[in-house]
């Protein structure tokens, strides 16, 4: 999802470049092109990105809350479920994408409804810097006088392990039903760029638990 540089609305992803082995292996995104790091964004927060990854554990240490205004508690919705284009047997793989597809569907709802309800089930499968921008997002999108609709969906995964304890997620994200409206007239933000898009996530493994460490989408047009 893109969204505009405008006061005082904030970007809404991370984006850092893939670290991959010192063998500096470039990851395969799902239209068949290659990264070695992330393609330019139409918003960008630098104080929100970073290119290294994070050794913060996971849990709610220090992350900030929604300002008043904040529609009340939901419950999060559940993971969906279902056989994705490329999706692996293997456990450590399926875990990988468990934890990933796990944090779309907080971020969304966490867009969405604006609820801190879904603040504690985010920071369980993502590092604690990536949960803080998270949520500073949606405080941003909050003040901005917008929300999210729709769910942020993938598809054509495949993960790249990197390391025992790193992987790469590459995805095709559907940003064209996922996207920002305005609170007051429910119409669509103008200034966001609509698609199905080649994403990305850098994956590590903390205390037995796989968990999101940067999030990234591109410009790239991928199928979905």
């Amino acid at each position: 999802m893109r969204r505009a540089v405008r006061a005082p609305l904030a970007i809404a992803l991370i984006a850092a470049p893939l670290l991959f082995a010192a063998c500096g292996e470039r990851a395969h995104l799902p239209n068949g092109g290659t990264a070695a790091g992330s393609l330019p964004r139409q918003t960008r927060n630098p104080a929100a990105e970073s290119t290294s990854t994070s050794t913060a554990g996971p849990g709610l240490a220090s992350l900030p809350t929604l300002p008043n205004g904040a529609k009340p508690t939901t419950t999060p919705s559940p993971v969906p479920s279902g056989a994705r284009d490329g999706a692996s047997t293997d456990p450590v793989q399926k875990a990988i994408a468990s934890a990933y597809e796990s944090y779309l569907v907080d971020l969304s709802g966490l867009d969405d409804n604006l609820s801190e309800g879904y603040v504690a089930p985010l920071a369980a499968v993502t590092t604690t810097r990536l949960a803080q921008a998270t949520v500073r997002q949606a405080a941003a999108i909050l003040a901005a006088r917008e929300h999210g609709v729709g769910t942020l969906r993938d598809d054509h995964v495949s993960v790249v392990m990197t390391g025992a304890g790193s992987a790469v997620f590459a995805d095709c994200q559907d940003e064209n039903d996922f996207y920002l409206v305005n609170d007051d007239t429910s119409t669509p933000d103008p200034f966001i760029q609509r698609g199905d898009f080649a994403g990305s996530a850098q994956m590590v493994l903390q205390a037995g638990h796989w968990l999101v460490d940067v999030f990234t989408t591109t410009h790239v047009p991928c199928s979905y």
